[in-house]
């Protein structure tokens, strides 16, 4: 039996892996099998163009099967690692459905996952960019907000409505925020007329003294810069993106997100439906469940052969790894250099399956950029600093040869091409009816209006943490706290005019027709005991035991 390696992630890594093992896996010699959770790849440089509707969504995927042949693709969810017995532990995403996979020689490509405790919040509230999913929603909320903000009369809502907070100015902040001023452009010039440019506000809220930290030599890029710093760069950054109309709260962090409003550090808060979460990633979830030799950040430690420290037959790239710099330091996140990191592991991998040593990681960095939003972007090439149209050509260039595939490439050029004549791609995608049953997770700062008899209550929310006290002008007529629920009718039958939060408050809501249709479902057994409001309150003793 020829030996198997496991690639565990659907990212870069996997992509230049399979490739340098191309010929060992057609004569039998491998055997690969990569596990991805989707079976398509997202390449990460264009999701500014895709939120924005330069290009296409699906101009952005790639399909595994295509780009990882000839290895095997096992698209599932990964649920444990067995490091000692050599398994991983899938799982299908149709019913859960266990799968049991063996290997030889694993390789960790996980990526990173959402810094989700940043500030209470942000998992609830805040768009993320790390999935597809997450950036098409993105891509589709900013266009119902216009939709939304096109027909509302209310000055205070719609300018709720027309705000579009970033929070982080780094890479990926600071390019949402320049495609997103720049759109915001277009779109009140052509297809939403009846919305003045100047109601519209898209606003970076940094924590550091300037933007684009990455060009700074900063830690968060350690070994690709190399401790150079391009200052004129960034001043030229933050001069376009205030010229495209960004807002910039520097050195300012954002302390809680709600649906209503983001607060800040500084004690202040914008009212807005839209925060986008650019403030950092941490390392997978899954290797709090292993027994791997970690740096300060979380990531795994590998040599400079990219083997985990103390295994023989385990191996890490990507942005879950701490791979040496040849340079000193580590790697940076990004994309370039996970697709290095693996088609080192697959050159070291053919190399001890032929009984020889694994060589070190050599790559020292091509360069850096950000696209800046209108055909603007800063970079260094080779240390050399560019900016302005020739560097988004040049940095556009990099991306698109870059691409794993070649039937995407051309999609890519015929969005290019398309857009400047017909427009934007302004279509909300796969919006549909909503689910049988919605339950959304929400948190309140304390003293925010949570419900309101003036304005239409849509939900019921059960209290998970904090207190919410039920209001009539200045008297408090009733305190709700954990295990309670409130609503329009509770609202209502206390006569009070709004549901305020007098701590930190965390709920769950249910839409009111859900509400109203899930106590009908139990008001048909006999365990209901007692009716408030719209939920039925049941008693555990009345539950019947398996």
């Amino acid at each position: 039996m020829p030996p198997h390696v496991l690639v565990l992630g659907g990212g870069y890594v996997p992509i230049t892996l399979t490739r340098e093992l191309r010929r060992q896996v057609e004569r039998g010699e491998i055997d690969v099998t990569v596990v991805s959770r989707d079976n398509f790849h997202t390449f990460h440089g264009f999701v500014g163009e895709m939120i924005t509707g330069r290009i296409g969504p699906s101009s952005m995927l790639s399909p595994v099967r295509r780009i990882f042949a000839p290895a095997k693709v096992h698209v599932a969810e990964i649920e444990s690692i067995d490091l000692d017995n050599r398994k991983v532990v899938t799982s299908r995403h149709l019913d859960g459905a266990r799968f049991e996979l063996d290997y030889d020689h694993l390789v960790l490509c996980l990526g990173s996952s959402e810094a989700l405790d940043a500030y209470p919040g942000l998992a609830e509230h805040a768009f993320k960019l790390k999935t597809f999913s997450d950036c098409l929603a993105l891509k589709n909320h900013v266009l119902e907000m216009f939709e939304l903000a096109d027909i509302e009369r209310d000055p205070a809502e719609r300018r709720r409505l027309l705000t579009f907070v970033v929070a982080g100015g780094g890479y990926a902040g600071t390019e949402i925020a320049g495609e997103l001023a720049d759109f915001v452009r277009l779109l009140t010039k052509r297809e939403y007329s009846g919305i003045r440019r100047d109601e519209c506000r898209v606003v970076i809220v940094h924590p550091g003294p300037n933007l684009l930290p990455e060009l700074y030599g900063s830690q968060s890029m350690e070994g690709q810069s190399r401790g150079k710093s391009y200052a004129k760069l960034v001043e030229y950054a933050t001069r376009h993106t205030r010229k495209l109309g960004v807002e910039l709260l520097l050195e300012t962090r954002v302390a809680g997100a709600t649906p209503l409003d983001v607060y800040l550090s500084s004690g202040e808060h914008v009212p807005t439906r839209t925060i986008v979460s650019a403030v950092g990633t941490k390392a997978p979830p899954l290797f709090d469940t292993i027994e791997l030799p970690r740096d300060d950040r979380g990531r795994v430690r590998v040599d400079a052969g990219l083997r985990v420290e103390g295994f023989e037959n385990v191996w890490a790239g990507g942005d879950c790894a701490a791979v040496p710099h040849p340079d000193g330091g580590t790697c940076p996140p990004v994309g370039i250099y996970a697709l290095k990191h693996g088609a080192r592991v697959g050159k070291n991998l053919r190399r001890v399956v032929q009984g020889k040593e694994p060589e070190p990681f050599r790559y020292p960095g091509l360069g850096q950029g950000v696209s800046i939003g209108r055909r603007t972007a800063v970079g260094e090439l080779k240390g050399i600093p560019i900016r302005g149209l020739f560097c988004w050509i040049v940095w556009r260039s990099m991306l698109f040869y870059f691409f794993p595939t070649w039937d995407r490439r051309l999609r890519l050029l015929a969005d290019w091409s398309i857009w400047p004549l017909v427009g934007r791609d302004i279509v909300q995608l796969g919006r549909g009816d909503l689910g049988e049953y919605e339950i959304l997770h929400h948190v309140y700062q304390p003293g925010q209006v949570i419900a309101e008899r003036a304005r239409p209550v849509r939900h019921v929310h059960v209290i998970v943490e904090g207190e919410v006290e039920l209001v009539t002008g200045e008297e408090i007529v009733e305190n709700l706290r954990a295990g309670d629920h409130f609503g329009r009718k509770s609202i209502e039958l206390s006569r009070a005019d709004t549901a305020r939060a007098r701590t930190l408050v965390r709920t769950v809501a249910l839409r009111a027709d859900q509400a109203n249709e899930l106590q009908d479902m139990l008001l048909s057994t006999d365990r209901i005991v007692a009716r408030t409001g719209t939920f039925q309150t049941i008693r555990a003793e009345d539950i019947p035991k398996p």
